[in-house]
């Protein structure tokens, strides 16, 4: 007999009941963006862990490797190897902070940038024009769907930490 817990059920209380179609989307939405970022990485020939890296770099700008290494969720050593693959690509550079000579900094290469956000602008521009575009109401909705969503997937990675 097929289980019909919460996962074979795909979460829901009743599972003879099809999926909302919003739990749907969601679930295209999240297989589209692990591939999006698989395409990123083949468009600047980094791996995941690298690609995220430097996303966190054009976010946040130049950091240290511990700052990376946080921001990224990996230990010191595999920051230091991201780094070392993202500087031998040409992505990222080794600079000495000019306010502190002991410390050195990660710094996004302008052309890898500008590279990434070529791939990324339209994306960014058709959410924020769709969500723009609503109505307060709407935009509301949107929010609290996403938040409640947002909060599933954080709850449900730190109970499996």
């Amino acid at each position: 007999m097929e289980e019909q817990g919460p996962v074979a059920s795909g979460g829901r209380d009743n599972p003879s009941e099809a999926p909302h179609e919003a739990t749907l989307l969601f679930r295209q939405l999240l297989e589209l963006s692990e591939s999006y970022t698989k395409f990123m990485g083949g468009a600047l020939s980094v791996n995941d862990t690298d690609f995220k890296a430097m996303g966190a770099l054009m976010e946040v700008g130049p950091m240290s490797a511990g700052e990376l290494a946080k921001s990224i969720g990996v230990s010191p050593g595999a920051a230091t190897s991201v780094i070392d693959r993202l500087v031998a690509s040409g992505h990222v550079a080794r600079e000495q902070s000019k306010t502190d000579r002991r410390a050195v900094l990660v710094v996004p290469n302008p052309v890898s940038v500008e590279m990434a956000w070529a791939h990324l602008a339209p994306i960014i521009q058709a959410s924020e024009g769709t969500i723009r575009d609503m109505d307060t109401r709407d935009q509301h909705a949107v929010l609290t769907y996403l938040r409640a969503m947002t909060d599933a997937f954080s709850h449900s990675s730190a109970e499996s930490a």
